[in-house]
């Protein structure tokens, strides 16, 4: 799953972004960026684009001193989505269908994700919200979703990004509420990395009231069944089926042959380029129906 191969030139410019932000002396960007490249050179042809984004953010970290970089964005994502979680809960109160509804609403919270969009505004992240709603999704993917809850003991919810994991709350409220013999685990990312979850921001908007919160034991932006805990792996592996929120858990596990569910929106060329998808198109596929190839 070698993705970092067509994302180097983001992840420079990711570098180079966070540098002219926070570095203002010419002799210390250049320490830091070439220190970033030859991180890149040295990378393994095989490794996914998550790793390196991981990599990177440590040598960031280090050169800055800075351990949460992005705490600002994300508290204020996470207080934005929570003043809005009674409006949203509205837009289920007359559903046909709560649980499909509340997952096509999970999705749209995907676009609060500060490594692809690093100009996000809030009025954006409303009009992505609404405009997902809106579209039409795979029922054949829904229904085998649906079929494997009612059979399943345990379920994975591989978190994202905050300010969206409001959203994943009320997705996760609904299957417990529907099947309530699931026992539920929200996953984490292990160490902060640009504005994705940790088990902080979990029971922050109060997710730990219907699953379970762990990390996943790493600092990567993704799932990547070689760098998590062993306690983890297990887990995952054990489990009856994965839902996995945003690019990087995908490009990270694509290809591993789990029961995986994959919620998010493509914003990137690579990933659209490879499901031939268009901006911002949601994407609700399965690791095992849609016979999926390794990116």
């Amino acid at each position: 799953m070698n993705t970092h191969v067509d994302c180097i030139a983001c992840i420079v410019n990711k570098a180079n972004n966070l540098a002219n932000k926070y570095i203002k002396d010419k002799k210390q960007k250049h320490s830091f960026m070439q220190k970033v490249l030859i991180e890149i050179a040295n990378t393994e042809f095989e490794r996914t684009s998550p790793i390196l984004d991981a990599k990177i953010m440590r040598i960031a970290k280090a050169e800055l001193n800075i351990e949460d970089i992005y705490k600002e964005e994300k508290q204020f994502f996470n207080e934005k989505m929570l003043l809005m979680e009674k409006q949203i809960n509205t837009l289920l109160k007359d559903s046909e269908d709560r649980l499909f509804d509340a997952l096509k609403i999970a999705l749209s919270g995907n676009i609060i994700d500060f490594s692809a969009l690093s100009d996000l505004d809030f009025e954006f992240v409303e009009n992505i919200i609404s405009s997902t709603f809106k579209s039409q999704f795979n029922e054949e993917v829904y229904k085998r979703l649906r079929s494997d809850l009612s059979k399943a003991k345990e379920l994975i919810y591989l978190g994202d990004n905050t300010g969206e994991i409001i959203l994943d709350k009320l997705f996760i409220k609904e299957i417990a509420a529907k099947y309530p013999d699931v026992k539920i685990t929200f996953v984490t990312r292990g160490k902060p990395i640009f504005n994705d979850v940790t088990e902080e921001d979990a029971y922050y908007v109060g997710i730990d009231k219907y699953a379970t919160v762990i990390n996943n034991g790493t600092d990567l932006p993704g799932t990547d069944l070689l760098e998590v805990s062993e306690e983890f792996k297990n887990l995952i592996q054990s489990a009856d089926l994965v839902i996995a929120k945003g690019q990087g858990n995908y490009e990270s596990l694509c290809g591993c042959g789990l029961n995986i569910y994959y919620l998010f929106l493509c914003k990137c060329n690579m990933i659209m380029e490879k499901l031939n998808a268009g901006k911002f198109a949601n994407m609700f596929i399965n690791e095992t129906l849609t016979n999926l190839k390794v990116l």
